[in-house]
């Protein structure tokens, strides 16, 4: 087949995109490689779909979306109440750094759960992976002040989750 060879270089210059896509739905970096894959391999699979014409990270996003979505409803059926993958090495030089930037990881992480997915979403494109307004209304098939409006009740949304109580 002649386009895959292209299509290949497509899908490797977007795979630390499609990571960062698939963090910013997980929460969980193990999670995420493996969805970042699995998504990775759906397109491969669905190559002949893809138009060339059009841009191709919108393509691909929708792939890793569903992929995500995927994956979180096949996580709620296996959750295991009280466990959790995350670990500190206590040892490590800077051990107090550390165990803040995690507390502080997790109170981020903890806040973004409790938005809707719409708000999570529109913030993981905007500070995740860096997209403009443009890319993003572009992406999620709405108008641009539509995004802007969507990213900033996200945004109040995220600082009232954050606020001590």
């Amino acid at each position: 087949m002649s386009d895959a060879p292209p299509f290949q270089h497509l899908l490797a210059a977007h795979a630390l995109r499609v990571h960062g896509a698939a963090l910013g739905f997980m929460r969980d970096e193990q999670e995420a490689r493996e969805t970042a894959q699995d998504a990775l391999l759906k397109a491969w699979r669905a190559r002949d779909r893809y138009d060339p014409a059009l841009p191709f990270y919108p393509w691909l996003y929708r792939i890793v979306r569903n992929t995500c979505f995927d994956a979180l409803a096949r996580r709620k059926h296996r959750a295991v109440p009280g466990l959790d993958a995350e670990r500190i090495e206590i040892d490590a030089p800077d051990a107090g750094e550390r165990i803040d930037a995690e507390r502080s990881a997790r109170r981020l992480k903890a806040a973004l759960a409790t938005l809707p997915q719409e708000q999570q979403e529109v913030l993981s494109l905007r500070h995740f992976q860096d997209l403009s307004y443009a890319e993003m209304a572009h992406l999620l098939g709405v108008p641009e002040g539509t995004v802007m409006s969507r990213l900033y009740r996200a945004r109040k949304a995220l600082a009232r989750a954050m606020e001590v109580p």
